[in-house]
């Protein structure tokens, strides 16, 4: 994914930039940091953030993100998406988009959902490399300033899914209490939290927008 950043940057000309990603595409800006840091002004990171795999709980949080990948969704999907999405306040035309976005239509008028289960696999194996140092260590040599958001709220849990509301909410917790100590001790490192859930991009995109901007404006020339 890093290089695919870079070869994208190549193709259109564009010699630097500030890297903006959310959620995985947070954890990517970073690590291009990482990677390319002659050619990044900036990168900000939407509430990126992983954990170790043998973090308590993550077990189970895995099972259950890889029992639905790839699965073959109703005709009906992208409706349902929207309908979710609506009690987090996101309008039907960003909520349609995202849907869209996450799944491929079949000839049946099904839906194929996104990622396949093969690169799912990966993708959960390299969010579990990046998480097993934590986010201090993790956040060790990428030199470039960083701005760091979290999300203030949590999504409501489903009927069932009780426990990973406490999973999530003591993770959010550990991850809050790192960034406090390393935003004190590494002057390139600015944190902030939102008031939003984790899809911040679709609930407020305004104020995402409003906070990517004043960290922009105000780095070094």
């Amino acid at each position: 994914m890093v290089r695919c950043i870079a070869e994208t940057l190549d193709a259109h000309g564009v010699p630097e930039a500030v890297v903006v990603g959310h959620s995985l595409g947070g954890l990517v800006a970073v690590e291009y940091a990482r990677a390319y840091p002659d050619r990044v002004r900036a990168a900000v990171n939407l509430d990126g953030f992983w954990w170790r795999r043998e973090y308590p709980g993550a077990e189970q949080v895995t099972e259950g993100l890889l029992a639905s990948v790839g699965a073959v969704a109703p005709a009906g999907y992208i409706e349902q998406q929207i309908t979710n999405s609506a009690r987090f306040g996101v309008p039907a035309d960003r909520a349609e988009a995202a849907a869209r976005a996450a799944a491929r239509p079949l000839s049946d008028g099904t839906w194929q959902t996104l990622p396949e289960r093969a690169a799912a696999l990966e993708i959960v194996d390299e969010l579990h490399r990046l998480g097993a140092p934590g986010v201090t260590a993790w956040l060790d040599g990428v030199d470039r300033p960083l701005l760091m958001v979290q999300a203030a709220r949590r999504l409501p849990p489903a009927p069932g899914m009780e426990w990973f509301d406490e999973f999530s909410a003591r993770f959010a917790r550990e991850v809050s209490d790192e960034l406090a100590v390393v935003s004190r001790t590494r002057p390139t490192i600015s944190v902030e939290r939102i008031d939003a859930t984790h899809p911040m991009i679709l609930e407020t995109p305004e104020a995402v927008a409003r906070l990517v901007a004043g960290f922009v404006r105000a780095l070094p020339d």
